[in-house]
Formats: C-alpha cells, structure tokens, sequence
C-alpha cells in the first residue's frame, strides 16, 4: 500500500499551487507552520530549520538571503541539506535553487551549466557530466506510466518532479517511450514508487518540504544531544580526576 507521508497526497492538490520563483523571493522565506522564529521562547532569533542555532552560525545564503531578515539558517543545517544531496548539490530550503557549501562555510549557487549526458539538456552539472536531476534518478530509476500507451517504464531521470498537481496527474515533461510510442510522451509514477521518491526532492505541493526539513533538524539536534552528553562525561571524568588528586593530597 501506499506510503504514510504520502498516501493523502495522491488523492489531493495544493489549493495555492507552487507560485514563480519571482514570488517566493518577493515574499521571503517563512518559518516552520506554527513555528515562531525564537523558537526557545525568548527573543532571540533562530535558524529557521533546527530552531536551536544562534545568529552567531548564520550562514549568507546567496538566493535566499536578506541582510535584515528574520529568517535565516545555520551553517549546520546547510551543510546536512548538502551533504545528503546528491553530488553535494542541495536545494535551498525554501526551493530558491540550488546550492553548495565549502569548508569555510560560504554558500554558492551552483553554477556549471553544460549539456547533460543523460538527459541531453543544458542544465546545472554536479558531477560527471550529469546534471543534478539526472544523478537522482540514475540512483533512483523508477517506475512511471505512459499516458499515451499506458505501459510501466523505469526512467533514470526525476519525472515525479513535473508532477506539479499530485502523484496521481501526469507531468508536464516529456521522455521518450520505449514501449508502444516510440515518441516523447508524459508520465506519471507508479503508485508502488511513491514512497521511493525523497522527500526533499518531491514537488512542494505534495505536501512533504515540511518532512524533509523536519529530518534536516532530528540530525541537527542529534549532534547537539551527542555533544552535550560527549561534554557532560569530559567535566566527571574531571571532576573524578579532582577528587582522586585531592585523596592523595
């Protein structure tokens, strides 16, 4: 059967639909529903996704970003968004585009632009000619349908991502069919695959960018649980240490 984080979202449409990228910059990004920027209760701002991070690991984001904006994300966060992507490409919270993030904690578009050798588009390269679409789906090739033919075909390329109204509406990109067609036509995925799709790639009005960023944060404040106890056991072992050298004394 279906997945849970996505079972409701084949049968259901965004009411507002995805908006141009024009208007998502125009309005800036917005926090988590229900989410005060100071999440710890007090006045101080925090990193838009983990909640947690001070201003003080603010990160400028180049697509995003505002000098005087409440709303900002934390280098860690950042750096979890890209290293879960593929090739060390990630999207930026909000879907401005894509990203990357350096040793030294600067975040760049990502901007090679060549013909890619899978889909044999020019698009944005991440890694071995292959743009970062493509890298997706050579990892996850999943299964779609024909529109005109209606039979299964596994696609090495995101088709799930030009299914803007659901899972269950066909997209409106084309791929070549290798079936009956013999000709550029629309897919849609297969119910069966719906839960291969991640949750950070699916269109946004599937309802999931608040899953994905929701993961993004578990890690984020697993690290910090992890430190706190790591830092926790540094200052008894100290303190054994102490009272050991005061017996001897």
């Amino acid at each position: 059967g279906p997945c849970p984080n996505m079972a409701d979202s084949a049968t259901k449409q965004s009411d507002s639909g995805e908006g141009s990228e024009s208007q998502r910059e125009e309005q800036g990004p917005s926090t988590e529903p229900g989410q005060p920027a100071s999440a710890a209760g007090d006045d101080v701002e925090r990193c838009a996704v983990c909640w947690m991070a001070g201003k003080e690991e603010r990160v400028d984001m180049p697509c995003c970003g505002r000098e005087n904006s409440t709303t900002w994300y934390c280098r860690r966060c950042i750096e979890i968004i890209c290293e879960t992507a593929p090739g060390g490409v990630g999207q930026c919270p909000i879907g401005c585009g894509f990203i990357t993030i350096d040793e030294g904690g600067v975040v760049r578009r990502a901007q090679r632009q060549a013909k890619c050798m899978v889909c044999f588009q020019r698009r944005t390269i991440v890694a071995q000619d292959v743009c970062g679409a493509c890298l997706v789906g050579q990892r996850l090739p999943l299964r779609y349908e024909c529109e005109r033919c209606h039979e299964i075909q596994r696609i090495p390329h995101p088709m799930w991502r030009y299914q803007n109204n659901g899972p269950a509406e066909f997209g409106h990109e084309t791929w070549a069919c290798h079936r009956r067609c013999a000709d550029y036509t629309r897919w849609r995925i297969v119910p069966g695959d719906v839960c291969s799709v991640p949750v950070w790639d699916a269109p946004e009005s599937w309802g999931q960018r608040d899953t994905w960023l929701a993961a993004v944060r578990e890690q984020r404040l697993g690290e910090l649980r992890e430190a706190r106890e790591h830092d926790r056991g540094e200052e008894e072992s100290d303190d054994e240490d102490a009272e050991g050298y005061c017996s001897i004394m």
